[in-house]
């Protein structure tokens, strides 16, 4: 069977095609308050018992299995949503912001955002002559020295040697106006820019430029040169090529986005009709226990993150991704609590969606389909995240919300490139949609079963969602964007009831993402 087994047919009450209209005698449907044992079970230290086959069909159809040694109480629950939200909230006030202000240092990631939005400065000069300043504007409201001084070069690349000069001589009158204080680090910058487009630099400041400002330094030094156009020419050329090859992608997106904008809404009428069958697994008086485990696994990857952050841990620069990559997969230990707890593994692998559901290779189709119909959900995320980057940050632009992992890959080489990919469409994607949609999402979906079905959908995929965006590093402006592919990840485990529709859609997500990015990056 594997690791993905598939659920016992008994537990379904019909089989995974049942839908609300079934009738069948002990399913639960139509005031049928379930089998005996299940009226029983609950001895009022979990989620009634009774609960499940009061508002879902699908439970209650299969033979009572013993409570975990000890539990699940309710103290126990409380504790680990206590922990949860602890950690939740250290993980997201921790992982804020760390790009740089006033004379602090430039990390990775500003650099990278920058350089994508300075090549399409780039490309909409060559495409559109002269409508290159007024896109280099636009990515200049940050009162940041740091970002100002990079975009300098810009200016020279795009207008030549003097507008690199007097793009630099009205930074300097700015900064002069706000009486900031430049640091030793800036001021050297400023020199030796404005001393390269006069030129009056020598080479070894010509040097200092590209080591201090990297991609900037070199476009610098080319816009500088006596034969500007010829030097400059790859840049150009990978610029528009760049920004073709995004406006391809957006077109393709749009165009899958209508078909999958048809297909989810003709599964949102199926489920307002109640056309739709059930997939879950039933729910059982231990499901309290996923809680503990959900808090158990991000205590223990938060742990394994931070040992495989430690200088060293990577026998070379090029491997430094691979004890990160190890750390993900280690955290699904977390996994053994529920046996550890009394729970048989194959009633754990049927409660979080560790199953084949109605096939491998019908679930992983469902999963393409599923990204389709994502897509305009992720589409209003997007646009609520630019939104609030225009109103809250607009002088941040794309980095405002932009992941630490982009510094990586614009940074890297192919090895950490790869180990990149394999993080981002595969890691991630096991291990997120494991914990995330399958445990959390169980949890919560049972807890909140005093509702209606939709209801109780509808509260655990927004629990979920909103824990999911919270505990990753872009920061509160990603939220809306984050939230929406989650509430779309699970609605696909939600509809097929395995993981392998989500996590197949997780994994095109960030494949396509990184994939983009490797390319724009050269």
């Amino acid at each position: 069977m594997g690791v993905f087994g598939t659920p016992r047919e008994q537990r379904n009450c019909g089989g995974p095609q049942r839908t609300e209209e079934d009738t069948a005698p002990g399913c639960g449907v139509k005031g049928s308050q379930g089998p005996e044992w299940l009226q029983r079970a609950n001895n009022g230290d979990g989620v009634p018992a009774t609960l499940a086959s009061m508002t879902d069909p699908t439970y209650g159809a299969s033979m009572p299995t013993p409570r975990p040694r000890g539990g699940p109480k309710r103290t126990f629950q409380a504790v680990a949503w206590g922990v949860i939200l602890v950690l939740v909230l250290m993980v997201m006030l921790g992982g804020g912001d760390e790009g740089a202000t006033g004379d602090g240092p430039v990390s990775s990631v500003d650099d990278a955002t920058l350089e994508m939005e300075s090549r399409f400065v780039i490309a909409q000069e060559a495409m559109a002559p002269g409508t290159g300043g007024q896109v280099l504007e636009q990515i200049n409201r940050s009162p940041d020295p740091n970002r100002r001084i990079r975009l300098a070069a810009i200016a020279a690349a795009i207008g030549g040697p003097e507008a690199g000069r007097e793009w630099l001589a009205d930074l300097q009158g700015q900064i002069s106006e706000m009486e900031l204080l430049l640091s030793e680090s800036q001021s050297a910058e400023i020199d030796g820019l404005d001393r390269l487009f006069a030129g009056s630099a020598s080479e070894g400041v010509a040097l200092d430029m590209e080591e201090r400002l990297g991609w900037f330094g070199q476009v610098a030094v080319d816009a500088a040169s006596d034969d500007r156009v010829d030097r400059l020419k790859p840049v150009v050329e990978q610029s528009v090529l760049m920004a073709s090859m995004v406006m391809v992608a957006i077109i393709a997106l749009g165009v899958v986005g209508l078909v999958g904008l048809v297909l989810l809404v003709l599964y949102i009428v199926r489920a307002v009709q109640r056309q739709l069958p059930r997939t879950m697994a039933p729910a059982h008086s231990w499901d309290g226990v996923y809680a503990e485990t959900f808090a158990i696994w991000i205590i223990l990857f938060q742990v394994l993150l931070a040992f495989s952050m430690i200088p060293g841990m990577s026998s070379s620069s090029d491997w430094r991704m691979t004890p990160t990559l190890v750390a993900f997969f280690l955290s699904l230990f977390a996994l053994a609590w529920p046996v550890l707890r009394g729970v048989s593994w194959q009633d754990v692998k049927a409660d979080i969606g560790w199953t084949q559901g109605a096939g491998l290779v019908r679930e992983v189709g469902c999963g393409v389909i599923g990204y389709a119909m994502a897509i305009p959900i992720v589409a209003i995320g997007l646009l609520i995240t630019l939104l609030l980057i225009f109103l809250s940050a607009p002088e941040e632009g794309a980095g405002a919300a932009a992941h630490p992992i982009v510094g990586e890959v614009a940074g890297g080489g192919w090895i950490v490139r790869l180990q990149v990919l394999v993080l981002a469409s595969i890691a991630a994607p096991i291990v997120e949609e494991t914990m995330f949609r399958g445990v959390l999402y169980r949890q919560v979906r049972t807890s909140a079963g005093r509702f209606p079905r939709w209801g109780s959908v509808v509260i655990a995929a927004a629990v979920t969602s909103l824990v999911f965006a919270l505990i990753h590093p872009q920061g509160m402006l990603a939220v809306p964007v984050l939230s929406a592919m989650a509430v779309a990840f699970a609605i696909a485990r939600e509809w097929r009831g395995s993981l392998v529709a989500p996590m197949v859609m997780h994994g095109m997500s960030n494949g396509i993402v990184m994939t983009t990015l490797m390319m724009m990056f050269g």
